[in-house]
């Protein structure tokens, strides 16, 4: 009976420990390129032209947000608004989303 008590509370535990780590939220910034927001460059409306032909090449589309950097889980929904800045809502996880929506912001 401990013994299940205890394997019961170790699962709880690793249960919570993960559910805190995932959250919707509401982000705004600019869909980059890889590789240019890992060097700083991706986070400016001066930058929409190389991000749009970046992406199109083949470069993974992130979201910046200020220094902050996400991948993006679903490439797809977010293509057509590389280089330009978005209010993108979705899950975020560690340094991830999951796009639920998105629209180009003003």
């Amino acid at each position: 009976m401990k013994k299940l008590l205890l394997l019961v509370m170790m699962v709880a535990a690793i249960g919570t420990t993960f559910a805190f780590k995932v959250e919707k939220t509401t982000l705004t910034g600019y869909i980059g390129d890889a590789m240019c927001a890992a060097k700083g460059k991706a986070n400016s409306p001066d930058h929409a032209a190389c991000a749009a032909k970046c992406i199109k090449g083949g470069s993974a589309a992130v979201l910046v947000v200020g220094d902050k950097v996400y991948s993006i889980a679903n490439q797809k929904k977010v293509i057509k608004f590389a280089g330009k800045k978005v209010t993108v809502e979705g899950t975020v996880t560690d340094d991830s989303i999951d796009v639920s929506s998105i629209a180009e912001a003003k």
